[in-house]
Order: structure tokens, then C-alpha cells, then sequence
């Protein structure tokens, strides 16, 4: 019995990390085989068709009720988290009628959208002019960049002289160690 209750949770683990971050109902209108570097060559020829996409917020900017993202491309993972260790094959505007809290939606957040393409807009990148596609947003997933592991140890008992290897038990005193009054 106790195997059959632990296969359980393993199953339920297992496939709730594979699950999808964006809708099915989202997911069920994205043509998944159109690829960034299909929509980057040709966005006028692929207007209409809703796409899936993601990648690193690079800049936002607001005109009126209009809310713009300027996302530096990345590739997703299969469960649709963009992958921060993949390189970019571009820049793509996101459009959006929602109002999207610059708060939130800031430069270095991972974004993946579910949109629609409408085309190409061009815009100084660096003082140089260039082609953005552009999709208008139907749905938005925000995530937190991954924190680095060099800034600080992922698990705070982690030994601090960098081998790898981790304490046996957390600092402090043990029974019958001396305390210090503070």
C-alpha cells in the first residue's frame, strides 16, 4: 500500500512539471511549428497567425493605452518557460491593450506570449534602425529570472570555501558546546 500511495506522488510530481505555463485553450490557437526565425525572415507573410513566443524583457514603453514590450527572443522549454541559457536569434515588439504594470513587466523578466503576428515595425535599436516583428499579446506569462548561483550559495549551509561540499549540520553550538551571551 505505502508503494502504491509513494508511485502516486512520484506520477503526480512528474507530470505536474511537465505541465504547460500557458492555457490549453491559448495553447489550443498557437501554431507551434512556426518557428522565430521563420517569423524574424518573413513577418508580413505570417500575419494572422498566432504564435507562441519568449524570451527576456529588453525595454517597455507606454503610448496612450498601449503597452509595448521590446523582448529579446529566447527559446522555450517544452513546457513553454523560456530558457535562459539559449541564445537570442533577435528582437520582436509585444503589443498589448492590457495595462501591463512597468512595475512587474520590467527589463530582465522572462516573458512567454501567446499572440497574434501583424507585421514588422521598425525602430532604433542602438541608433540604427531595425525590423522588429510585431505580435499584439492574447495572452502574457511573466516569470523571475533564475538567480545566479555565483552571487550566493543555493542552500545556506553550503560550505563557504567553495568545494562543493556541504556542512554536516548547520553553524551554530551543539549540546554541551559553550555559548557566548550576547
Amino acid at each position: 500500500m505505502k508503494r502504491l500511495v509513494w508511485l502516486v506522488f512520484a506520477l503526480t510530481g512528474i507530470l505536474g512539471g511537465c505541465a504547460h505555463v500557458m492555457s490549453e485553450a491559448g495553447l489550443a490557437t498557437a501554431d507551434r511549428s512556426i518557428l522565430y526565425a521563420d517569423i524574424k525572415r518573413n513577418p508580413e507573410a505570417l500575419a494572422g497567425r498566432n504564435v507562441l513566443v519568449g524570451g527576456i524583457i529588453a525595454g517597455t514603453r507606454s503610448s496612450g493605452d498601449v503597452m509595448q514590450l521590446e523582448v529579446a527572443q529566447l527559446e522555450l522549454f517544452a513546457n513553454g518557460v523560456p530558457d535562459e541559457s539559449s541564445s537570442s536569434a533577435g528582437r520582436f515588439l509585444v503589443v498589448s491593450g492590457e495595462l501591463l504594470d512597468p512595475l512587474f513587466y520590467r527589463p530582465g523578466s522572462l516573458v512567454t506570449i501567446i499572440g497574434e503576428i501583424k507585421g514588422q515595425k521598425v525602430q532604433k535599436l542602438e541608433g540604427a534602425d531595425y525590423r522588429y516583428p510585431l505580435v499584439s499579446a492574447k495572452e502574457i506569462r511573466l516569470f523571475r529570472p533564475s538567480e545566479s548561483s555565483s552571487d550566493r550559495p543555493a542552500n545556506p549551509y553550503q560550505n563557504q570555501v567553495g568545494d562543493e561540499r556541504f556542512m554536516l549540520r548547520p553553524p551554530g553550538a551543539l549540546e554541551g558546546e559553550p555559548h557566548k551571551p550576547y
